[in-house]
């Protein structure tokens, strides 16, 4: 019984190490990268969209940046239709998560004017998109703290 116990432990220990590694080969050959890569950015540009929405009360444009995300997911799906079934059911699976987050936030925003209730719920959308980036490699995942290229930190007015 002892033996099994540690047999198992050892095979679980060996799973969790070479699952994320043949994971990460696996994406490391995704075959179209860059168009991967501009959709993960796209998502998070326009998350941060939605939350600039929000803070500046401005929920009325929150279901039109709904619309960009949806878009912006549609990017993704596409980007990785020649990918493994395995790798795509991830992908997807993750991505109706997101999706369903942030429409969520979009839903809310049609009656909730309180912006600490919309900002809650967006943080648990971040969250879902988080999850769905964590199956790419890091180098291809976007810093959401940088501004979006074109716009060098003067965004547009959104009053």
């Amino acid at each position: 019984m002892k033996r099994t116990r540690s047999t198992f432990a050892i095979l679980a220990f060996v799973g969790f190490v070479l699952t994320p590694a043949a994971s990460a080969l696996a994406q490391a050959q995704l075959k179209a990268p860059d168009d991967v890569k501009t959709a993960l950015r796209l998502l998070v540009q326009v998350s941060n969209d939605f939350k600039r929405q929000i803070t500046n009360k401005n929920f009325t444009r929150v279901p039109h940046e709904f619309m960009e995300y949806t878009e912006a997911a549609d990017a993704l799906r596409s980007s990785t239709k020649d990918e493994p079934v395995a790798f795509k059911n991830r992908v997807d699976m993750r991505l109706k998560a997101a999706v369903g987050a942030y429409q969520k936030v979009s839903d809310m925003s049609a009656k909730e004017t309180d912006v600490d209730k919309l900002m809650a719920e967006h943080a648990k959308a971040v969250t879902a998109m988080n999850a769905l980036f964590d199956l790419f490699p890091a180098n291809m995942r976007p810093d959401p703290n940088l501004p979006p290229p074109g716009r060098g930190g003067r965004g547009r007015a959104s009053n």
